[in-house]
């Protein structure tokens, strides 16, 4: 099996077609995706980047204007959630079972259209079927996510008879996903069981109790590791390769699709090993805010003898329903505090000192100016609290195993207090947002301080994916460079770690 060694900070000259599927299950996959995006799209290459999903173009505006091209398509089944913090169970393993049923149409489709556009790498955060679609292209797939959905189904077991076909979906759900060559695993991760399936990792992080690292339990970012679970595709170009189109009754199995299409040139140019599976542990990956804290305050209409003299608190659950409507019909906060509302229809009325964002409002803006933020433990709100040292108030989301890996992080890089499900709906904020704003809202130990450049380190990985994937299938002057790199030195991180301890910025 080759062992690809290119250092990270080797560039390339030559534009490869990166196809980013984004899942449109809540607004965190967006925001990370949309981060290293941008970071892809800055590299001196000049990349193309297609992102499809089956959100909202809206999302992705950001990464629109600067140049990505968005697709909607229907990529993945996600989760059904009636509320922020709920889930409904038989709603989201149906959607499952009506996903798969259509699998062998939409695989067929995505196949096509990747090799239409040329595609030269999938990357998906964190659908399931566009790693299968990447190998029936006969290209290389990789996940960026600190979870994947296999996972979050398998979470919904419960004792009952739907845990047989959870447990026959998930199967089919990891065969996809074992198409995929590289696991970008972001900070806050569970078990990713396509890439490491050791049973204690669930429900726990992938932690070394005896040593707490940064994060993942890793003693430095990047941090390299093979996996160990095979891949799905075949283990060579002469491994049982069926290179039929399938019917609609007839689903493309991962494990009949080969690495190269064309088998004899692959046997003239001896090309019969696989490229080998590992996962990347990055730092950070989250959208920096961009605008002064008073400069947003303003903006929102807040005077500012207002927001001199009062404690903020954000109420943001990642543009989702935020439940009964107790706590609307009195003032939840506790004496001199306001709150700032994302996600609130139109027509709601809030109480008084609450302030409405507008639907486009930048929300790391707004994570910085707040002094505390309530919301669920979603990704995207757990990075950018810690990036700007803002303490967070939790809603428990028991349903959701990404929890795990996510609390965890909070505990470690950031500051996190929860608060009670009934209590949020009755609308008793107060105690646990004034034990919120006693903490720090970072890590104390500037060594153990997870660094905030995952985003351009992911891209830079990407980059350098493509290329020793191209290197070991094709005969090119890379491949006697590829066995030449010494393997400390894969992904060398040329950027700093760790960050400087974070001060909330006030101007």
């Amino acid at each position: 099996m080759a062992k690809p060694h290119l250092m990270l900070n080797q560039g390339t000259s030559r534009s490869f077609v990166f196809c980013f599927y984004v899942s449109g299950h809540g607004w965190g996959h967006a925001t990370r995706a949309n981060q290293i995006i941008s970071d892809i799209l800055r590299l001196p290459a000049q990349h193309q980047v297609y992102v499809i999903s089956n959100a909202s173009s809206f999302i992705f505006q950001g990464v629109i204007e600067v140049g990505a091209i968005y697709r909607q398509a229907d990529i993945d089944a996600g989760v059904v959630q009636p509320l922020a913090y709920t889930v409904d169970r038989q709603q989201t393993i149906d959607n499952l079972k009506q996903f798969i049923q259509r699998r062998p149409q939409t695989l067929r489709k995505e196949i096509e259209w990747l090799k239409q556009v040329k595609a030269d790498c999938v990357v998906c955060d964190a659908p399931f079927l566009p790693c299968a679609a990447a190998a029936g292209a006969n290209i290389p797939a990789a996940i960026a996510s600190n979870f994947t959905f296999d996972e979050v189904y398998q979470g919904l077991c419960e004792g009952d008879d739907l845990d047989k076909d959870i447990h026959d979906l998930v199967r089919l759900v990891i065969e996809d996903y074992r198409n995929a060559d590289l696991l970008i695993r972001l900070p806050g991760a569970i078990r990713i069981p396509s890439f490491e399936d050791a049973e204690d990792l669930v429900p726990k992080t992938p932690i070394d109790a005896s040593s707490r690292g940064i994060v993942n339990g890793k003693s430095h970012l990047p941090f390299v590791s093979d996996a160990n679970v095979p891949s799905s595709r075949s283990e060579s170009p002469t491994d049982d390769i069926d290179e039929t189109i399938p019917t609609d009754d007839e689903p493309l199995k991962p494990k009949h699709q080969p690495l190269i299409a064309n088998l004899e040139n692959a046997k003239q140019r001896g090309l019969c090993r696989r490229f080998e599976r590992r996962i990347v542990d990055v730092p950070l990956v989250f959208r920096k805010h961009r605008v002064a804290r008073e400069t947003v305050l303003a903006d929102l209409g807040i005077p500012k003898p207002i927001y001199d003299s009062h404690k903020i608190l954000l109420l943001s659950f990642g543009g989702q329903v935020l439940g009964k409507a107790l706590w609307k019909e009195h003032n939840p906060l506790p004496p001199d505090w306001i709150c700032i509302v994302c996600g609130a229809p139109d027509h709601v009325e809030l109480p008084d000192l609450f302030y409405r964002a507008s639907k486009d409002a930048y929300v790391p803006d707004l994570t910085n100016a707040a002094d505390v933020v309530l919301g669920k433990l979603g990704y995207g709100t757990c990075s950018e609290c810690i990036s700007t040292a803002t303490p967070f108030v939790y809603v428990p989301r028991p349903q959701f195993i990404e929890e795990y890996g996510l609390r965890k992080l909070m505990m470690d890089q950031g500051s996190a207090v929860e608060l009670d499900r009934h209590d949020f709906e009755a609308g008793h904020w107060a105690d646990a947002i004034l034990q919120a704003a006693q903490l720090p809202g970072t890590c104390h130990e500037p060594t153990r301080l997870v660094g905030h450049d995952g985003g351009p380190v992911s891209a830079r990985i990407l980059e350098r994916f493509v290329i020793e994937w191209n290197a070991l299938t094709t005969n090119t002057p890379a491949m006697a460079l590829l066995e030449k790199q010494p393997l400390p030195s894969l992904y060398a991180n040329p950027v700093s770690p760790n960050p400087a301890t974070y001060t909330k910025a006030s101007g």
